[in-house]
């Protein structure tokens, strides 16, 4: 059963009734308007997403995430995707984007309906270049002209050093504590502040997701919605079941989990998904910051065939929408690949880059299927 109670759902109609006419910068398609693609179907009124385009600033109340639409908290969800490739690229250049990013990200919004984009950055790129921070400024300026949240995520350090278990404990702080000075005024901004957490117990990634915090905290982001993945590579949020594992005091807080379908063998199903972080989401707020597969015999998403692929996308899908998650796919940018390149081919980054009119089949079919319903 939905976490959004009857009564929610019947305030939420009342807010987003007498918004529809100055809520957000687009017009929202309904059933019998053209899709940006050129065509109607699958295409559905939402006021809900609407109503996030202007980005009012996300919260968390229980295990509930809230949007503020015209002044009051609303249930909501994220729908999106991941755009990697900043976090082992040194600017927008390397990355794929080009010159502007609106362009791309334009697609991702029409096309898919995306209402955030999870961008993956590197910590030495950021610290060390003002180019590359020039770059990042630029898409979360472009993201908040079309009406997209962003999550900028801390993937690493640089193409060379990703993948680490724990992040610096001085200079990672200090790495938050410049990015929340210069972007925690931004109401659509969020900050996941280490990408796959691993191989360490719970009380020291907890410390060191502490003092991140404190200093996102310091630097003025009082307000700005802190991403805080689970262990072995964000999976695992089991040991917040126990209250004194939670992270308390600091703002708000959204978990995040990462499910693939090879985390097991056989590949993980709904049971499994319970056990890591459904009944998590039972008593505080999750978001599934990445999932993919694929057709490929790649670990940890490959399963071999396009049947076997799609069957488990349908599975997790389901699952997201029964406890109405937030999630997000990856990628556009790394395997496994939501779309094709420009040229057709595979995606390759610079000299390819993805292109939302070409979803890859089944994982990006599947994907924007998903996406471009209603957000609740």
């Amino acid at each position: 059963m939905s976490r959004v109670s009857h009564v929610a759902q019947w305030a939420l109609s009342l807010v987003l009734g007498s918004m529809m006419t100055g809520c957000g910068s687009d017009q929202i398609m309904d059933g019998t308007e053209t899709a940006p693609d050129g065509g109607g179907g699958g295409y559905v009124s939402d006021p809900l997403r609407q109503c996030m385009m202007t980005l009012g600033r996300l919260t968390v109340v229980g295990n509930q995430l809230l949007v503020n639409c015209g002044g009051q908290l609303v249930p909501t969800r994220l729908k999106g995707i991941n755009r990697s490739g900043l976090q082992h690229k040194n600017g927008l250049q390397m990355a794929g984007f080009g010159s502007d990013p609106t362009t791309e990200l334009q697609q991702w919004r029409d096309l898919w309906k995306t209402v955030v984009i999870r961008l993956p950055i590197g910590q030495t790129y950021y610290l060390f270049y003002d180019s590359y921070r020039q770059d990042i400024a630029a898409i979360i300026a472009a993201a908040k002209s079309l009406g997209i949240y962003v999550i900028l995520e801390l993937h690493g350090y640089d193409a060379a050093n990703l993948n680490e278990a724990q992040p610096d404990p001085v200079t990672t702080p200090m790495f938050w504590g410049q990015v929340a000075q210069r972007f925690g005024s931004e109401t659509h901004v969020l900050f996941d502040i280490w990408n796959e957490p691993h191989d360490v117990p719970w009380s020291t990634w907890k410390g060191n997701a502490e003092a991140i915090i404190r200093a996102i905290r310091a630097a003025g982001a009082t307000d700005t919605l802190v991403v805080v993945g689970g262990l072995d590579y964000a999976y695992d949020l089991t040991p917040l079941l126990q209250p004194s594992n939670r992270i308390t005091g600091l703002g708000p807080i959204i978990y995040a989990t990462h499910p693939y379908p090879l985390k097991t063998t056989p590949p993980s199903m709904a049971p499994e998904w319970d056990a890591k972080f459904g009944n998590v989401a039972k008593l505080l707020p999750v978001l599934i910051g990445e999932y993919g597969v694929d057709d490929s015999s790649g670990t940890p998403f490959g399963l071999g065939s396009k049947s076997a692929a799609h069957n488990w996308m349908i599975q997790l899908h389901n699952y997201i929408d029964e406890h109405q998650l937030s999630a997000l796919a990856w990628s556009g940018g790394d395997m496994p690949q939501l779309t094709r390149g420009k040229s057709s081919a595979a995606v390759n980054l610079p000299s390819n880059p993805p292109d939302p009119t070409q979803p890859t089949d089944p994982f990006g079919v599947d994907v924007k299927a998903w996406m471009v319903k209603p957000i609740l």
